[in-house]
């Protein structure tokens, strides 16, 4: 007490401060030591409900996969099986095409051409007889015959029916829900004048457009020898009987059909034949010929392209994919109605 009774009381009021600075201080700290204190219990907390949630999870799908482990196979099992047969049906493997049913180099000349019938001839006695009797063909007739034996019969009766004047004035059937399939060399057309040949040897071109204004206008009166003269009278036809393009431009155009030249892609096609219209293609050397050659694509069906080749019908039944065909295209056309 004499201490303090000794002190000015300015010195007495700055103790004074000093102690309460100290209270103060103190209380500080053990408020913050109980907040360090609160956070630790805090996160000890939650450490231990994470570990309980992480384990009850884990507990349930042990449990759930225990009871589930003899049904999930048969689940992914029948996944794949509903995947592969919606594959099946929506897209088809690349075919494997017979060899012996695409285009082949035509013999050089008349020997060439007589030296494979003559070969043929021996397990082919319809070959034979044309063999033995060659002297009534003419040249381009044996060389087409010996690469290409579906046009036999046609041979056979060549010597009879070109002395047959073939006008056209007939009509072909009609089914409205299948393309035709004409054959250049079909008996009905195949001997009739076009250009300074034939059509069954070089009509492919009105063959084709023949069969898309059948099918398109429903009309059978434009057979191949009425579109051939056609084309023969509008100058489509060049010096070695080539049919021009503009046969599948202007020349549809005059009939009545619609003509649009496509750029080659797999979607322009499908496009066009989605909209009811055929595709009438220009071919270069490869399966469908060793020349030139015009074809029809009448239909695409899981992943696969159908053509009407008016030289074949053997190439006309099966399918063909996208890059093989599409590979031998120079040029296209979507007629439509």
């Amino acid at each position: 007490m004499d201490e303090y009774e000794e002190l000015s009381e300015e010195e007495l009021q700055r103790r004074r401060a000093a102690a309460r600075r100290r209270k103060l201080a103190a209380r500080e700290r053990r408020r913050k030591k109980r907040r360090r204190e609160a956070i630790f219990r805090c996160s000890i907390l939650l450490l231990i409900v994470i570990l309980l949630i992480t384990g009850i999870v884990k507990m349930i799908t042990g449990i759930w996969k225990h009871f589930h482990k003899d049904k999930t196979p048969d689940k992914v099992t029948e996944q794949m099986k509903d995947s592969t047969t919606e594959q099946s049906t929506t897209e088809a493997a690349a075919p494997e095409i017979d060899e012996s049913i695409l285009a082949k180099e035509l013999p050089a000349d008349r020997d060439a051409a007589l030296a494979i019938l003559k070969e043929q001839s021996e397990t082919d006695s319809d070959i034979k007889n044309i063999y033995e009797n060659a002297a009534a063909y003419p040249d381009k007739i044996l060389q087409n015959l010996a690469v290409n034996s579906e046009m036999k019969q046609y041979v056979i009766d060549y010597p009879a029916k070109i002395r047959v004047v073939f006008d056209g004035n007939f009509t072909v059937d009609v089914t409205e829900d299948e393309v035709p399939l004409f054959l250049q060399f079909d008996e009905r057309w195949g001997y009739a004048d076009y250009g300074s040949s034939l059509i069954g040897i070089s009509g492919c071109g009105p063959t084709c457009l023949s069969m898309a204004y059948t099918y398109l206008k429903q009309d059978g009166s434009m057979n191949p020898i009425k579109v051939g003269d056609f084309s023969v009278q509008n100058g489509y036809v060049g010096e070695n009987n080539d049919t021009s393009w503009a046969l599948m431009t202007d020349g549809a155009t005059a009939l009545g059909l619609t003509s649009e030249e496509l750029s080659l892609s797999k979607e322009n096609l499908v496009a066009a034949l989605d909209e009811g219209k055929v595709v009438i293609c220009s071919m270069t050397p490869g399966d469908f010929t060793r020349n030139g050659h015009f074809i029809l694509i009448r239909s695409y069906d899981k992943g696969l392209f159908y053509v009407n080749d008016p030289n074949s019908e053997a190439r006309s039944k099966v399918g063909w994919d996208y890059d093989r065909l599409s590979s031998q295209i120079s040029n296209m056309w979507a007629i439509g109605k």
